[in-house]
């Protein structure tokens, strides 16, 4: 049987309370199931000189805490500006934790000095670590020791959450790294307001303490405002994939497609499960118009080999492929112009099964037409219509590492 922990919305405090007080929190407990909740806002920005600019204003804005969980944060002209912004909000005495992942962010090595200002101002900085068998346990700099890594081995952090003071939460497929600024990859980040913020934060909180992190208990009243549902509730849920059986996001993404009758709409960087493939050609199949949206030339070749294997059936099946010109790397699907789907988890085998992902699913004409007018249209207008392998190497190619896919 698949354990889960289900978090009704009105108790969403109290279970974060319980976490604080334990002794310590065991990976289990990061298998949230919540009920449907809402937003009183859902805003898309798409490309990072236009999301990164909103959320440092949020952060300048906050008054109780500040909230990042995020696969890479590094030093450069973008991280930069986050550090500066969340040293000044942690010199006015405003809490600022940090989740980062070891692999995507490399904070006691290549980004060591820049680690070290931030946990020198006070920033609490804990890290996930996939690839360690014996690992410090704790904040970066408490000196708690080393111990065993084995609930964490092999399973890396790979989302992107902000919440700021418990009242607005940030997902999206982007890191605070120059590249989403400049140009070379193309993302986007959905800001969220109302009691699906609170969803995020227990999120946070759960991650926090699972790495040895700590929060006071006192916190939990400003963690956990009342929130508006404001005038037009959109229904939303937070779906959070934590190692282990119980996977929300791969069961939503599957029924958002599923579900599809009218149209989808897919984009993801890395497509090459064969059961996700096999259900957007089964939506094509049904009538549904499918759009999917991939980099032209991804930046991991294999996955991209991998991906061009199954063009041919996508494509005669009806389904679009069209290439970005630089890297997308974004990560949504709209069904039918209402469900929508955004967050951090790619179409293979390591989002869908082993990494930590999270999402939002929304139901939300207005947000998916914010899609359509903001990311697809002009994605469209830019982007190639993708083929299939032409020559034998390509071909040969695409073979061995869609044969390979589940281990990329």
């Amino acid at each position: 049987m698949t354990h889960t922990v289900v978090v009704q919305n009105d108790r969403l405090a109290d279970h974060a309370e319980r976490l604080l007080a334990a002794p310590e929190v065991a990976r289990s407990e990061l298998a949230l199931d919540f009920a449907g909740s809402v937003a009183a806002s859902a805003q898309l920005h798409v490309e990072g000189r236009n999301f990164y600019p909103p959320l440092l204003a949020d952060i300048a804005a906050a008054s109780s805490s500040v909230h990042i969980n995020q696969f890479g944060f590094r030093p450069g002209l973008v991280g930069d500006r986050f550090a500066a912004a969340l040293i000044s909000k942690a010199q006015e005495g405003v809490p600022v934790r940090l989740i980062v992942d070891r692999q995507g962010t490399d904070p006691e090595r290549g980004s060591r000095e820049f680690y070290e200002r931030l946990t020198e101002a006070g920033i609490q900085v804990c890290v996930a670590r996939a690839t360690q068998l014996r690992a410090p346990r704790g904040p970066l700099g408490a000196g708690r020791g080393v111990g065993w890594n084995l609930s964490g081995l092999g399973h890396i952090d790979h989302r992107k959450v902000v919440v700021v003071d418990g009242r607005i939460g940030w997902v999206g497929g982007a890191g605070i790294e120059d590249h989403f600024e400049n140009g070379e990859f193309h993302d986007l980040f959905v800001r969220v307001e109302g009691p699906v913020v609170s969803q995020l934060q227990l999120v946070f909180v759960a991650s926090l303490r699972w790495l040895g992190g700590e929060i006071p208990s006192s916190s939990i009243e400003a963690l956990f405002p009342p929130l508006d549902e404001g005038l037009s509730p959109i229904p939303a849920v937070v779906l959070h994939n934590a190692p282990g059986r119980f996977r929300p996001i791969t069961q939503a993404i599957a029924e958002h497609i599923d579900g599809a009758r009218d149209t989808l709409e897919v984009v993801n960087p890395y497509v090459t499960d064969r059961k996700m493939i096999n259900r957007i050609v089964a939506a094509a199949g049904r009538g549904a118009r499918v759009r999917l949206f991939v980099p032209g030339n991804p930046n991991n070749w294999a996955c991209g080999a991998a991906e061009q294997f199954h063009h041919k059936r996508l494509i005669e099946a009806g389904v679009r492929i069209l290439g970005y010109p630089t890297m997308l790397h974004a990560k949504a699907f709209v069904a039918d112009r209402e469900r929508v789907l955004v967050g951090t988890c790619n179409l293979e085998a390591w989002s869908l099964k082993r990494f930590f992902e999270i999402d939002i699913g929304f139901v939300s004409t207005d947000l998916a037409n914010q899609f359509d007018e903001q990311f697809f249209a002009p994605a469209e207008e830019i982007s190639s219509e993708l083929q299939p392998p032409s020559t034998i190497k390509d071909r040969a190619r695409a073979v061995a590492f869609a044969a390979i896919s589940p281990l990329l």
